[in-house]
């Protein structure tokens, strides 16, 4: 009767795991990969011979043949043990009669424990007398069957070595990884070129570090397990989404004529083609994913049976292409490698719209075809959209058969590549854009033929592009400005000084707001304004002297400042803390506020040296901090740090020209500094008055010159204020105090 023990064993190991994958029988020779997958001696022979190489048909990953070919493959002496094992138990379980192994006749008696093998009274006899095997130690069967269940280990079989076959193994060979007999060592393994270990103490070393690892190769497989599921659901995913497009398709389809009919086959077609392929990455992805699952969970089957139930000898003999196959495995990539990303069909009411159906293109009258939305200029950074219209001989508006050519020649003779959009109406679009000063010609053609018109020539221009406003007190004039800034919409701020009032302009020109403060004891005196990162207004106002803080709709917050000044000219916020600089010109000093108006300190005094000051002005603070003065009768510019300690300071001469008196400054990315004031005082003869000549200047933060922004010919007559803005191209805004206007410039 079978134990059950022997049930067990039979429903742990199963008869599939003892049966070749390629003949489908129990393995005969079985031969290890080093993909720990097994099969026939005989069935890989003619694997080899058919496919010309050695490709795993489990796994199918390239082996390299060894020189001796298959039957030179390390042989599974576990498996080989594990059929004989099986067969024996089987037969047991199932009640059969167990046969003498010698003589093939008895029923089997005893089993010899180094042989291997079940012998009946005679042969057992026979087996003692052999001088070869007189050695063994035999056991009855019933004795063999009691310690297999209570001392496994007392029964262990033994192992021979296959080059010395009359000696057991008992070491293993660190140097080469694998079990060796004594004469072994002596002969191919010798010391001290190869270092011996006791079988089993490395069989009880290897076996603990082969659980840590299958632990790791355990996770590796719910993880190839959880994206196997993904990768199905993707599939299950893109084919329901395909299904639903096609059905949106449908629906429309059915709204329209009898015609749009094809239309729909088309788009059914495409959506078919489209998720085809997706649909088959998709699916390649599973059957990806399916193999490498499959490996995983068969190396971790192998592995954790013959952790199980192998010996030590069986254990250590696939100890390095376990390993490395575990560590192959546990590195190995088991993300899907497609990404999937959506086709969607979107309606339009107007099925036309788009030329979903096609277009229908004509001839063209190039005498009738006309080019419109031409600029009279461009300001250097600008760019313009022409239209090009296509008409045939009737002057109606067609789509031309012929291609629509455009060419654009440069100021500096250049040709630059233009793209034409196609708006499938009879009209084109092409943009220029003025990256450089002077005349552009743009040449358009339809089939090799100017159109009326062509070449059209836009100037870009720099310098001053632009002036606002006039002398007055209406909405858009201006009388004595004194300062200009951008605020976070990129609109003008200006401090309307002899109008007692802030005006927002655009920078097209048009007037959009005003801001006055009446709620004070002397009017309102606007001499510069600052605005923070919040859009919080910080007009600075010398009738009150004081600091008035508003919103941009000119509700008062605060003010502060009529305590300490005297004379303020200018106004700061440093981006760094937000701290507010003051220049006061009686005391020749900078004064310095929190942004909730408590004084802190003020730092300079009168006189010519470092870190003194002659009617000091225009001021600024960069992003790291750093505080540049315009230090007006030294005719210099002074640079403090955060700590108002002098750094260092330049006069303002330019090689086209100089700044003898600096009045306002403005920076650019800590990398440049915009400096404008007056080059000198001109006499005019007929009023007999000294007439201010400003001009704008850009020095680079090492206080090189790099340029000058205007010329005579822009006429910047007393510039009291500069800003720059942040769009493109940038443009620097002037306020011209003598001419009450604002002036606007482009590099």
């Amino acid at each position: 009767m079978a134990t059950a023990d022997e049930t067990k064993f039979l429903e742990e190991i199963g008869e599939d795991f003892l049966c070749c994958t390629i003949c489908l029988e129990e393995f005969k020779s079985p031969k290890i990969l080093p993909c720990l997958h097994t099969f026939c001696e005989s069935c890989l022979v003619t694997l080899v011979e058919k496919a010309g190489a050695l490709n795993c048909p489990e796994c199918r990953q390239q082996h390299q043949l060894p020189d001796g070919g298959v039957p030179a493959i390390k042989g599974n002496f576990f498996m080989k043990n594990m059929v004989e094992i099986f067969k024996q138990r089987l037969d047991s379980v199932q009640g059969r009669e167990l046969k003498c192994e010698g003589c093939q006749e008895n029923t089997a008696s005893h089993r010899c424990m180094e042989c291997k093998q079940y012998l009946c009274n005679s042969c057992i006899k026979v087996h003692k007398n052999l001088l070869l095997t007189r050695t063994h130690k035999p056991m009855t069967i019933e004795e063999y069957e009691t310690a297999k269940s209570t001392s496994p280990v007392s029964i262990e079989a033994v192992e021979y070595c296959t080059i010395h076959t009359e000696n057991k193994v008992e070491f293993f060979c660190e140097t080469c990884q694998v079990p060796v007999c004594t004469n072994c060592t002596i002969v191919k393994h010798r010391i001290p070129e190869h270092v011996h270990r006791d079988l089993k103490d490395a069989a009880d070393e290897y076996l603990t570090e082969l659980k840590a690892m299958v632990d790791k190769l355990k996770v590796k497989e719910r993880e190839a397990e959880k994206n196997k599921t993904l990768a199905k659901q993707i599939h299950s995913d893109l084919a329901g989404k395909c299904s639903t497009e096609k059905g949106k398709v449908r629906m429309k389809a059915e709204e329209i004529i009898e015609k749009i009919k094809r239309e729909e086959q088309r788009l059914l077609n495409e959506l078919k083609s489209n998720y085809k392929i997706k649909l088959k990455n998709a699916a390649a992805d599973i059957d990806e994913m399916e193999l490498k699952h499959g490996n995983i969970k068969s190396a971790c089957s192998f592995i954790e049976t013959l952790m199980h139930h192998g010996n030590a000898v069986q254990l250590l003999s696939t100890k390095s292409d376990a390993c490395n196959r575990i560590k192959q495995l546990i590195t190995m990539e088991t993300e899907p490698k497609t990404q999937h990303d959506e086709v969607v069909f979107t309606a339009t009411d107007d099925i036309n719209e788009h030329g979903i159906l096609g277009i229908l293109q004509s001839d063209v009258c190039i005498s009738k075809c006309t080019v419109e939305n031409i600029p009279k200029q461009l300001s250097k950074g600008d760019s313009a959209g022409l239209l090009i219209t296509t008409r045939d001989s009737t002057g109606k508006q067609v789509i031309p058969k012929q291609p629509v050519t455009v060419k654009i020649q440069k100021p500096d003779a250049s040709w630059e590549d233009t793209n034409v959009s196609d708006n499938r109406d009879g009209t084109h679009r092409v943009r220029v854009c003025g990256q450089m000063d002077g005349k552009y010609q743009i040449n358009i053609t339809i089939d090799s033929q100017a159109i009326p018109g062509c070449p059209v020539i836009i100037p870009v221009i720099k310098g001053l592009v632009n002036t606002i406003g006039s002398r007055g007190g209406a909405k858009g004039q201006f009388n004595f400005p004194h300062s200009v800034a951008i605020n976070k919409d990129g609109d003008i701020v200006t401090a309307d000084r002899g109008n007692n009032r802030l005006q927002i302009t655009c920078t097209k020109g048009r007037f959009k707001k005003m801001l006055k403060f009446t709620q004070f004891k002397e009017p309102f005196m606007p001499c510069d304004i600052a605005i923070s990162s919040d859009n919080t207004y910080y007009s600075l106002d010398s009738g009150n002297k004081q600091v008035i803080v508003s919103d941009e709709n000119g509700s008062v917050i605060r003010s502060f400042g009529e305590n300490e000044l005297k004379d303020p000219q200018c106004i700061a916020i440093s981006p760094v803390d937000g701290k507010v600089y003051v220049t006061d010109g009686s005391d020749d000093c900078v004064r310095v506020y929190t942004k909730r108006g408590k004084y802190l300190r003020s730092f300079g005094s009168k006189g010519e040296g470092q870190g003194e000051f002659k009617g000091p002005k225009g001021i600024v603070v960069g992003s790291t901090g750093m505080v540049f003065v315009a230090d007006y009768y030294n005719k210099r510019i002074q640079v403090f740090n955060s700590r108002d300690q002098y750094l260092y300071s330049f006069n303002c001469m330019g090689e086209h020209g100089q700044l003898r008196y600096p009045e306002r400054i403005s920076i650019k990315d800590d990398k440049y500094v915009y400096v404008v004031g007056q080059k000198t005082f001109m006499f005019d003869v007929f009023s007999e008055k000294h007439i201010p000549n400003s001009s704008i200047l850009r020095f680079d933060i090492m206080t090189n010159f790099v340029c000058c922004i205007d010329s005579y010919e822009d006429g910047l007559k007393n510039a009291k204020g500069i800003a720059l803005t942040g769009d493109m191209p940038q443009k620097v805004i002037v306020a011209d105090c003598g001419d009450h206007c604002i002036k606007m410039f482009i590099e």
